[in-house]
């Protein structure tokens, strides 16, 4: 299939023409979630570069300065139409994957926010409060498909694959879609290692690109139909779930809600018993702390007590050796007052010997 028949596929798209009808679906949310800076909005750019086949235009604001920072500032669910039925939708990226802000991507991930709107990292059931006020604001007829954006730059630790595989999971659960994987910056690192290790995570659908930019849009073939062939991929996989699936778009609206709810519900009460055990933890610490500081100063005190002893001892027996001294020189006179005169005293004696040393 050349491109002008990839395009044609792609524009010509609707649930409508699916077998079950359209089953409540009118267009499709490629929902791009993933790590600040790994590419979102480059690629979004690429693929909307790809389908106006025109002038480059940075439609998502990648690479744009904020605060003395380049790239990674999406701060807004951003929806960018492709056609009538097919919208991009940039998501806010994460910073790192606890909790909370995890929560926040599975709220974008759900269609539960707001298209446009900022997306803010909320502690607590504040989330939960949130989906509830946007139910009016999004809509129910929205098929999303997942796609999960990661440079080939970025290395991987056994920690952060833990962390994926867990994110996937859930991502799966709550769209009833495995989420497709987009390699950027292909060029840049080492991508059959980084492939190797999305479909050890379990990821059967990998595409690996090189962005067009501001700085390198030139136009080739390969780009071209790379970009085009993963668009068609997402029409046939939505298509395959809406011809073979019995679906009904308000239920799973509800269902995913319940999901983040649920899932909200369990973060919050795992984050509270981190917290409680790093309290119970530093406690531990101190009491620790404060036993050695206990331990340390009754070792200083028991030193201090040996050394007050033993100079106490070493002035007893000076004092007793003075007495005994003075006592002997005294008997010593006694015995020599006896003695002949002419004699020198005992008692002078010892001081001519003592001075003689």
């Amino acid at each position: 299939m050349n491109m002008d028949e990839l395009k044609q596929v792609i524009n010509n798209f609707s649930f409508d023409r699916c077998k079950q009808g359209n089953q409540g679906f009118n267009r499709i949310l490629i929902q791009l979630f993933g790590m600040l800076g790994h590419g979102k909005s480059s690629f979004i750019n690429t693929c909307m570069y790809v389908w106006e086949d025109g002038e480059y235009l940075n439609w998502a604001k990648a690479d744009e300065e904020y605060n003395g920072h380049f790239g990674g500032l999406t701060l807004e669910r951003i929806p960018h139409k492709l056609t009538e039925n097919i919208m991009l939708v940039d998501n806010r990226g994460l910073a790192v994957m606890d909790g909370y802000e995890t929560g926040e991507i599975f709220a974008q991930l759900g269609n539960l926010l707001p298209l446009g709107k900022e997306v803010e990292w909320n502690h607590e059931f504040k989330l939960v409060e949130k989906t509830v006020q946007s139910e009016k604001l999004i809509k129910y007829s929205d098929f999303i498909v997942p796609v999960f954006v990661h440079s080939v730059k970025e290395t991987f630790t056994a920690e952060k694959i833990s962390d994926l595989k867990k994110v996937f999971h859930t991502a799966r659960g709550l769209t009833g879609v495995y989420p497709i994987v987009v390699l950027t910056h292909r060029t840049f690192g080492n991508l059959t290692s980084v492939e190797s290790t999305f479909k050890d995570m379990g990821i059967e659908r990998i595409f690996s690109f090189e962005n067009y930019t501001q700085e390198d849009h030139f136009k080739t073939r390969c780009r071209h139909e790379e970009v085009l062939k993963f668009l068609q991929e997402v029409i046939k996989d939505a298509q395959f779930r809406v011809e073979h699936q019995t679906r009904d778009p308000v239920i799973e609206m509800q269902e995913r809600k319940q999901f983040v709810i649920k899932y909200v519900h369990e973060q919050e009460k795992r984050m509270t018993q981190i917290k409680l055990e790093k309290a119970k933890a530093l406690e531990q610490a101190k009491k620790i702390k404060e036993l050695k500081r206990q331990e340390e100063a009754i070792k200083q005190e028991r030193e201090r007590r040996r050394q007050a002893q033993e100079e106490e001892m070493r002035r007893t027996r000076e004092h007793f050796e003075k007495q005994k001294l003075a006592e002997e020189i005294k008997r010593s006179e006694e015995i020599q007052s006896h003695a002949k005169p002419g004699r020198r005293k005992i008692s002078d004696l010892f001081h001519i010997r003592r001075n003689n040393k």
